[in-house]
This record gives structure tokens, C-alpha cells and sequence, in this order.
């Protein structure tokens, strides 16, 4: 079995429903060593009117105590997420004690943050604890493009939104 792409796929379901709930789509999963979901996570910025409310970190927060047990007991988790993360995400990551990061789609013109930051040599060791898969599925990238270009229309869209506040609404 492609692991790496049944969990992006599963990711992509997350980002789907995020994009269902107006708000930014994308998702992400984290798996043990042993391929076994720890926790799911979405984008629910809007719903939740929370700015720290970013797919990677809803799924971090979902895997709870996993977490800890997994850093004590030197366990290595991969997440699988649908976009490169960004600055916040990127430290959530690292400090969780991330081993392995996949993401479907690069995002160096947006907010991606994870290249960048490694990039500058920050973090050093912790990045070199990290195994990194980007963009390893050109049909699964296409479906993430897909989703952010249906989130360009959205209403909750930032540029929408300063679009509707700047005529007054």
C-alpha cells in the first residue's frame, strides 16, 4: 500500500470539508509508526473565529496526549497535510516532535512557511530531524490548486471580505 498517498487523501477530505465550512481548505492527518491515525485536522479559522485555528494545528491539538506520550517514548509520527505549512505551523510542528512531514502542494508564493524557515538556518537540528515529502503526487497537488482556487470565490476569502467592507457591507 502508497501510505503516503492514502493519508494525503485522506488529508484532502479534511480540506474538502474545511472548504464546506467556508472557510481556508486544508487538511491534515498524523499517522504512528505503525500507520495508525492518531488524529484528523481542518482549517476551521471562520467557523471557529480563531486565527490559530490552522489544519495542522487543529490535528496536533486533536492528537492530545499522543503527542507527549510519543516524544517521551522517542515515537516517530508522520503528519500528511494538504499544503506547506506556514510560520505557525511549521513550529507547531517541530516542537510536537514531528519526525516525517508530506504536503501535497507547495505554497511559496502564499503563507508556506516550512522552507522558508528551515531556509534560514533556524531550528537547525530540529529540521534535521525531519523527514520532508513535498508535492509527491502531481494529481493529488492538482486537487489541492483545485480547492484554492474554489476558495478564491469564497465570500470568507480575505480579499472578498476587504472587497465587501470597502463598499460598505
Amino acid at each position: 500500500m502508497d501510505y503516503d498517498r492514502y493519508y494525503l487523501e485522506l488529508a484532502l477530505t479534511e480540506a474538502e470539508k474545511a472548504l464546506q465550512e467556508n472557510t481556508y481548505p486544508v487538511g491534515a492527518v498524523i499517522v504512528d509508526e505503525n500507520q495508525h491515525i492518531i488524529a484528523k485536522g481542518r482549517n476551521r479559522v471562520h467557523p471557529d473565529q480563531d486565527v490559530t485555528a490552522h489544519a495542522e494545528m487543529d490535528a496536533i491539538r486533536n492528537a492530545g496526549s499522543a503527542i507527549f506520550k510519543a516524544k517521551i517514548e522517542r515515537k516517530a509520527f508522520t503528519i500528511y497535510t494538504t499544503l506547506e505549512p506556514c510560520l505557525m505551523c511549521t513550529g507547531g510542528i517541530l516542537f510536537a516532535n514531528m519526525k516525517r512531514v508530506v504536503w501535497a502542494l507547495n505554497d511559496g508564493e502564499g503563507f508556506g512557511g516550512y522552507k522558508k524557515i528551515n531556509g534560514a538556518g533556524i531550528f537547525e537540528r530540529k529540521f534535521q530531524e525531519v523527514d520532508v515529502r513535498e508535492e509527491p503526487y502531481a494529481d493529488l497537488k492538482m486537487k489541492q490548486l483545485e480547492l484554492m482556487r474554489q476558495w478564491e470565490s469564497n465570500p470568507n476569502h480575505v480579499v472578498n471580505l476587504r472587497n465587501t467592507y470597502e463598499m460598505g457591507g
